[in-house]
């Protein structure tokens, strides 16, 4: 008797596969013959006729190509996943530890290698899976696993229409497994249950119901196969598992945070955690909240019906192209040029291979050496030598006929198709007609824009997987742990090991260093190229950055170098252990040299400024000296005024009071000389007021008046 909800389960994925799976199955496994070439592009009816017309049935991959060459661009860029704080109790420093966590997940999982895989499945066949869940194999507490799906096993929701797997009701992953594989996946208690349940089978995935076949080491030639072990006890009995996983809300015991507000499942926190939020104030009531509920079937039974320990599906997907629902990949429309291409190569060499023995004209029995059958075998042989009866017409050959002038632009048009539905040939590497490398690299930046919307859908996916991680980190990574990354330093080259703890225990607070589990943290996801063409560009940066009086260090330039033993140049390189950062030591430098040039400016600029007032009040003493003393010399001659006005315009001198220049003075006024003024009647060394600039400005003796 077929267990509700097994039966509930079966027929989702029967309705799935009739709301087009099958038909996405089909088209999928279509793209992947046309990808994968070696005669498989050719369809098998398609084959069968050409091959039947004796002609031959050739195939020209240009698809292959072009999807490595959009593969490489993913291989070349290295992704990293860092975290910032966002709310709660998240600060900077827990993001970094979180960041460094992350990256060590990734690395242990080989998630570079796998994301390959996946984006090749997007550009392949439409769709590519990740699988992430935790793994308690290796280690009590659980550690973070990233697997790959294959595509035409997993069922996304058939009536959602969004990439964020938080939009779909359900997912479901169809496998054909094994007594020992279920043990291994679902426990003893499953496999007792799957082999009491009768629905074993022998479909491989191979034919029948589930759509074209899949993938494997042991593909095709499995016609008889369970005749051959229907006898057997184990053999090959497997055994159709529906894994279903589908969102409810529901209400659900949860543990409620006062200070921060943060609401967490109690199933998800262990009994230590829960005792240990209670103790600081946490609150345990029922919300309604949205879980996974988790269903594994074979046709008629039950292997394991739970809560699912985790906020949301373990699938993660990648689209090549997202259009509400619909998925298409970079292989499909590149099938029928490819397809084009092909028959009309076949048919090019078709038409030449009957040129070499278009057939001959004979007279009746004309012929001495050989017979019709054997001329029509040997005729287009090397040196024939044909012998004709005396005095009968020579064999005449037959005009062949002549390669039509639309198969060959057929053939070029069909090529250019390809490359203008996948990637142009510059991003091939192919030679244009630049020569400068710098003109070629733009035209190779410009021919990334074809490859935008793919590689964008991937930057969404990795953000979609980085939550993923942080979540499970946030959850399950709740004990105290202890990681040892290494890593490359960046400006010396070696490899430095760093040890990270998290969750300490603090016996003075009660609290914990380096709470992961605690706050609420955004993804931040960067891309770092890692091609050859890259590191010169930062080579010659370099070099011209020190050209242009930048100080950057000698170790920063062969950083990014591409010597090969450059992390040896770079310890010899690399200063003493307490010196400081050589960038940071440049800049420090340069900064104390401009404090110290701007005091030593300011020094100066504060003595001109002396200097300048000193001058200024000499000039202005020298001024009022020489005024007292011409004075002097009118007020003893009185005529002597006029004179003088004449000078001084005769100078261009300007008055700034009413004229005249030198007021007159009244001849009648009594004049005072004073007593004993000396007197100098030496006509080469008269007294004049240059004297008393230099000399008498400290005698109050008119030195200028000559009695």
């Amino acid at each position: 008797m077929s267990n509700p909800k097994a039966r509930a389960n079966w027929d989702r994925w029967q309705y799935g596969k009739n709301r087009g799976h099958i038909d996405y199955m089909k088209q999928a496994d279509r793209c992947e013959q046309m990808y994968l070439g070696g005669g498989r592009q050719w369809r098998a009816e398609d084959r069968a006729f050409v091959e039947g017309q004796k002609r031959p049935a050739l195939e020209f991959n240009e698809i292959k190509g072009a999807v490595n060459t959009a593969i490489g661009y993913q291989i070349q860029n290295r992704m990293d996943i860092a975290f910032k704080p966002r709310g709660g109790e998240a600060d900077l420093a827990t993001a970094t530890i979180l960041s460094k966590v992350a990256m060590q997940v990734a690395d242990q999982c080989g998630l570079h290698w796998k994301e390959t895989q996946v984006f090749s499945d997007g550009l392949i066949q439409q769709r590519g899976y990740f699988d992430v869940r935790m793994n308690f194999d290796q280690n009590i507490h659980g550690e973070i696993q990233v697997d790959t799906l294959d595509p035409l096993d997993v069922m996304p929701d058939p009536d959602a229409k969004t990439y964020d797997p938080k939009g779909w009701s359900d997912v479901t992953i169809s496998r054909w497994l094994t007594l020992d594989e279920i043990e291994n996946r679902y426990g003893k208690k499953a496999r007792k249950i799957a082999d009491e349940s009768g629905d074993a089978g022998y479909d491989f995935g191979d034919a029948g119901d589930d759509g074209p076949e899949r993938n494997k080491f042991g593909a095709g030639g499995v016609a008889g196969v369970a005749e051959a072990f229907s006898s057997q006890a184990e053999g090959p009995h497997r055994f159709r598992v529906i894994d279903r996983q589908i969102r409810v809300y529901k209400l659900t015991k949860c543990v409620v945070f006062p200070d921060t507000g943060d609401v967490r499942p109690v199933d998800q926190l262990s009994a230590e955690s829960l005792a240990d939020a209670l103790a600081k104030g946490a609150v345990e009531t029922k919300r309604m909240q949205h879980r996974i509920e988790w269903v594994v079937s074979t046709c008629t039974s039950v292997l394991h019906d739970a809560t699912s320990p985790y906020d949301d599906f373990t699938v993660v997907p990648y689209f090549a192209y997202f259009r509400r629902g619909l998925t298409v990949g970079m292989v499909d429309d590149a099938i029928g040029p490819q397809e084009a291409l092909n028959k009309a190569v076949s048919q090019f060499v078709h038409i030449l291979n009957t040129s070499a023995n278009s057939g001959w004209i004979t007279e009746e029995n004309s012929i001495t050496n050989m017979d019709s059958g054997e001329l029509e075998q040997r005729g287009a042989t090397t040196g024939l030598h044909i012998e004709v009866k005396k005095g009968a017409t020579p064999p005449q050959k037959i005009k062949p006929n002549e390669v039509p002038t639309g198969v060959d632009r057929l053939i070029d048009r069909a090529d250019k198709a390809i490359r203008d539905a996948t990637v142009p040939d510059v991003l091939r590497g192919s030679a244009g007609p630049e020569v400068a490398g710098v003109a070629i690299q733009s035209r190779q930046f410009a021919g990334q824009q074809q490859l935008a919307v793919p590689l964008d859908n991937l930057a969404y996916t990795r953000r979609l997987l980085a939550r993923r991680i942080l979540a499970l980190i946030q959850t399950f990574y709740d004990a105290h742990r202890i990681f040892r990354i290494t890593e490359t330093n960046p400006y010396t080259g070696k490899q430095e090991v760093e040890t990270v703890e998290i969750n300490q225990y603090d016996g003075a607070t009660g609290g914990y260093f380096n709470d992961v589990t605690v706050g609420t943290y955004d993804v931040v996801i960067t891309e770092q190229p890692m091609q050859v063409t890259f590191q010169n560009s930062q080579f010659n940066q370099a070099l011209e950055m020190r050209k242009a009086g930048i100080r950057i260090s000698d170790a920063m330039v062969v950083r990014y170098s591409n010597l090969q033993d450059k992390h040896e140049i770079l310890q010899g390189l690399q200063p003493a252990p307490q010196e400081s950062n050589p960038v940071d030591a440049a800049r420090a430098a340069l900064l104390q040299a401009q404090a110290n040039r701007t005091a030593k400016e300011a020094d100066r600029t504060e003595a001109q400024t002396r200097k300048i007032d000193a001058e200024a009040t000499n000039k202005q003493v020298e001024t009022q000296y020489s005024a007292v003393q011409t004075g002097q010399v009118i007020a003893a001659n009185p005529a002597v005024s006029g004179l003088a006005d004449g000078l001084l315009r005769s100078a261009n001198f300007k008055d700034h009071d009413a004229a005249p220049i030198v007021p007159e003075v009244d001849a009648n006024a009594a004049l005072s000389v004073p007593a004993n003024v000396p007197t100098n009647t030496n006509p080469l060394t008269p007294a004049n007021p240059s004297v008393g600039m230099n000399r008498g400005i400290r005698t109050p003796d008119a030195d200028g008046v000559q009695p």
